[in-house]
C-alpha cells in the first residue's frame, strides 16, 4: 500500500513541476535561434506583419503575427488582456540580441504617457510575470497537496 502512495506522490510531484520547464525551454530556444533574419509577413490590404511571442499571465499567451504599427498595449488587448494575477509593473521584452527591456504598463495606465511604452520588433518575446500573491497561492497549493498525500499515507498505515 505504501508503495502505491509513494508512486502517487511522485507522479503528482512531476505533474506539478514539468509545466514550468516547458516555458523555460521555449524561451531558451527563442533566444538561441533569435539571430535568424527577421520574418515579415504581408497581411491583407498589404499590411506588414511581425511575429512576436507573448508569455505569462495573459488570457491567451502564444505566437502572434501583428501589424508592425501595433504596440505592446495593442498586443495585450489582442491576447484578451492580462490576468488578475499579472504584474504589470514588470513586463519584460526580450529582443533577439538578448537585450531585456523592462516596461511599466501600470504607470502607463495611470498617466497615459506613451513615452513609457517601447515599440515592438520582429521576434520579440514579451513576458508578463505574475504577482507575489500568485506565487504565494501556488506555494500554498503545493503544501496542501503534500499534506493530503501525507494524510492518505498515515490513514493507510493506521487501517492496515
Amino acid at each position: 500500500m505504501s508503495k502505491y502512495v509513494f508512486l502517487g506522490a511522485l507522479l503528482l510531484f512531476f505533474l506539478m513541476v514539468i509545466p514550468g520547464y516547458s516555458q523555460d525551454y521555449r524561451m531558451q530556444q527563442s533566444l538561441q535561434y533569435g539571430d535568424r533574419p527577421a520574418q515579415y509577413i504581408l497581411g491583407s490590404n498589404d499590411v506588414l506583419l511581425i511575429t512576436v511571442n507573448l508569455w505569462g499571465h495573459i488570457q491567451r499567451p502564444g505566437i502572434y503575427s501583428i501589424p508592425s504599427s501595433y504596440g505592446i498595449i495593442d498586443l495585450l488587448s489582442s491576447a484578451g488582456g492580462p490576468l488578475k494575477t499579472a504584474r504589470l509593473k514588470d513586463v519584460r521584452i526580450i529582443r533577439k540580441n538578448q537585450e531585456v527591456i523592462k516596461v511599466n504598463i501600470e504607470e502607463f495606465i495611470k498617466t497615459g504617457n506613451k513615452d513609457l511604452l517601447v515599440p515592438l520588433q520582429p521576434g520579440d518575446v514579451i513576458i508578463v510575470s505574475g504577482s507575489i500573491s500568485d506565487i504565494f497561492t501556488r506555494i500554498v497549493a503545493v503544501v496542501r497537496d503534500i499534506a493530503i498525500i501525507v494524510n492518505v499515507y498515515v490513514l493507510a498505515r493506521r487501517y492496515r
